[in-house]
């Protein structure tokens, strides 16, 4: 699997970051979006976004980071 995220700005939030698990052809399995400042996360573990658009633009994450936060709002 691959891990990768997005980030972009939310007006009186802060940051919203995009996570996606993907396959090696970048198949999206799950997803979540985490706003820290705020302590939101929303998951998708059957997301209706099928593949990753321009995975390039993507930042990779480690396995980690993506388990312990899907975990953490899974509680």
């Amino acid at each position: 699997m691959l891990y990768l995220k997005s980030a972009q700005p939310v007006p009186g939030k802060g940051t919203a970051y995009t996570y996606y698990e993907t396959d090696a052809e970048h198949n999206i399995k799950r997803m979540m979006t985490a706003i820290p400042e705020t302590n939101e996360i929303t998951l998708y573990p059957e997301p209706k976004l099928k593949k990753v658009f321009m995975p390039e633009m993507l930042s990779d994450v480690p396995e980690e980071e993506f388990t312990d936060l899907w975990n953490k709002a899974s509680q």
